[in-house]
């Protein structure tokens, strides 16, 4: 497929999916538009994802801190993921590697080239062919809604799984909880809520 112009993206969120044990949809929003996205991706990923998104060290580095730090050794850096292909509905992405003056392309798994991009603030970038084809516009003032109706079984989620989604996402799904009178499920958002502001404030 020919490449043309790429599109610079932002996370929007991490979703969990409940039709699949054990994966998640990692939300992908076009920086300047309303075009949104999802890729499914694994639980490690995820949650090494959400660790840097919410300012969390592990004790011990993780394969995408291990690949940052050895990025670091040898003086090279990442200068930007892209998205550039999909194959029976896997994507294909590339890490720009930059050292000496020198790009380094080197083919990877989505969910590895997202976890490293925000590890080192390098932008993520899509190409427009693809971001045509699995790009959905999204009415922001009803987007959040629709996520959590379609993807999130709340009363099912562990803490460590709340934890994972982000402020907006548990703000609905506390005010879904009490008008529906699930007192418990938002006992559990708001100790969610109060663990990510807590966080936030580190």
């Amino acid at each position: 497929m020919e490449r043309g112009e790429e599109i610079k993206l932002k996370i929007a969120g991490l979703v969990y999916n409940q039709t699949v044990v054990g994966t998640y949809g990692l939300v992908l929003a076009e920086e300047t538009g309303n075009r949104r996205f999802s890729v499914m991706i694994g639980e490690p990923e995820a949650q090494s994802i959400a660790m840097k998104l919410n300012n969390k060290k592990s004790p011990r580095p993780l394969t995408h801190d291990l690949i940052q730090n050895i990025l670091k050794t040898f003086d090279a850096a990442l200068d930007k993921v892209l998205i550039y292909n999909l194959v029976n509905d896997i994507f294909y992405s590339e890490l720009y590697i930059k050292t000496n003056d020198k790009i380094f392309v080197i083919d990877a798994r989505t969910s590895d080239a997202v976890a490293l991009a925000v590890r080192t603030n390098s932008s993520i970038f899509i190409t427009s062919e693809i971001l045509n084809i699995v790009g959905t516009e999204i009415d922001t003032t009803t987007e959040q809604e629709k996520i959590i109706e379609d993807d999130i079984d709340a009363e099912n989620l562990s803490p460590e799984e709340f934890d994972l989604l982000s402020l907006d996402d548990l703000e609905e799904l506390l005010a879904m909880a009490v008008k529906e009178e699930k007192y418990e499920l938002a006992v559990n958002i708001r100790d969610a809520i109060k663990r990510k502001n807590e966080k936030m404030k580190k």
